[in-house]
């Protein structure tokens, strides 16, 4: 039976998914190796920890296949109180880096749960409005308590400080509800509410000056250059040197002269376009939009409620991260914490988005029944 399964891979997002892992670990690798050279350390140190995480992650997704993703179900809640568990624990020892306290040290590996945070928000959503008729899905009461499964996480995760991750919160949540069958009316009060929030915490102060600065940095980068301004303009200097077919692999100077801090994780796009020139750019994004395609096309072809809201979920996931990371490295985005799926260095990110996408082959496997 479980070879049955396995013949209904979905082998058209996995290779985008494998193709995906391998982009990024040669990115990383180019825009590390010469930071790493100088630093008398391994030069394939980072990529080697890269690969360690893309390895973990692809055995959690074949793991996660072999259970029925309509036993999941039952476990959200658990999983989801395991995350606020976590999250409550980050507030009160998590290590701090940036000015942030985000991770938990567990031994020698730092974890995330904010990355956690966002699969267990999906799992959750799902499996409360599955159950949920359709004359249920259209009241008040079924969006306010859907809405707050996504408000405590998100408050926690705010408190870190961190404010990418509850924008991805609110937006899965707005694309779940919205594919369950909520009202564009209820929809719209509350997208109006959170943007009557977001002004007041804006004027009062609890949204942090530093925050202020990157969220607005994007619209004027050149008043303040070697500030909040420096990594929007040497990420456009990156992608806009590399013109059509790049400097060539391992050749791009703003990523071996360190121009653009912490590339490999939120602005690995910019060592795409510096050294793969616009060709390079458009064919990430070409296996970017297959891993949007097979998860929408799951969505749609789910034999249930449940699967089709996490697999909705899931895509929204991934759609969000895409356009927010592609566009703060172009400077149509402010610049925030938030990675490209697949090819960012971050083992918590791997980790979750290898969980997701073996959640997403779990359902396409099992859409149909199994013919003896």
């Amino acid at each position: 039976m479980q070879m049955r399964l396995l013949a209904r891979t979905d082998f058209v997002l996995l290779v985008a998914v494998l193709l995906l892992c391998a982009y990024g670990a040669l990115m990383i690798y180019s825009c590390t190796q010469a930071q790493l050279a100088m630093a008398d350390e391994p030069p394939a140190s980072t990529v080697t920890l890269q690969l360690i995480w893309i390895g973990l992650g692809l055995l959690v997704m074949g793991l996660i296949i072999m259970v029925d993703y309509s036993r999941i179900a039952s476990l959200s809640l658990l999983f989801y109180g395991l995350v606020l568990g976590l999250l409550l624990l980050v507030l009160a020892i998590g290590q701090t880096a940036h000015g942030s306290a985000r991770w938990l040290a567990i031994g020698p590996i730092t974890v995330q749960p904010s990355e956690l945070t966002k699969l267990a928000i999906i799992l959750m959503l799902g499996a409360y409005l599955a159950t949920c008729t359709s004359e249920q899905l259209g009241t008040l009461h079924t969006v306010a308590r859907s809405l707050a499964y996504v408000i405590v996480p998100a408050a926690l995760i705010f408190r870190q400080p961190d404010l990418g991750t509850p924008v991805v919160l609110v937006f899965i949540w707005f694309f779940v509800v919205f594919l369950a069958g909520a009202r564009l009316t209820q929809l719209g009060a509350v997208a109006f509410a959170f943007v009557m929030l977001f002004a007041v915490a804006w004027s009062t102060g609890v949204i942090r000056d530093y925050h202020k600065e990157r969220l607005t940095a994007f619209l004027h980068p050149d008043e303040d250059p070697q500030g909040a301004g420096w990594q929007i303009r040497q990420s456009l200097i990156a992608i806009g040197s590399g013109h059509l077919l790049g400097k060539g692999l391992f050749q791009g100077t703003q990523s071996r002269l360190h121009f653009i801090p912490y590339q490999e994780k939120d602005f690995v796009f910019t060592v795409v376009g510096e050294e793969w020139g616009f060709a390079g750019c458009l064919a990430l994004l070409g296996l970017l939009a297959v891993l949007l395609w097979r998860s929408l096309a799951i969505c749609w072809e789910a034999k249930d409620r449940f699967g089709r809201l996490v697999a909705g979920g899931i895509a929204a996931m991934f759609l969000i991260h895409i356009t927010a990371n592609v566009g703060m490295t172009l400077g149509l985005a402010p610049v925030k914490g938030m990675t490209l799926p697949f090819v960012s260095y971050g083992g918590s990110s791997m980790i979750v988005n290898c969980l997701a996408v073996g959640i997403l082959q779990n359902i396409y496997m099992r859409k149909r029944k199994i013919a003896f």
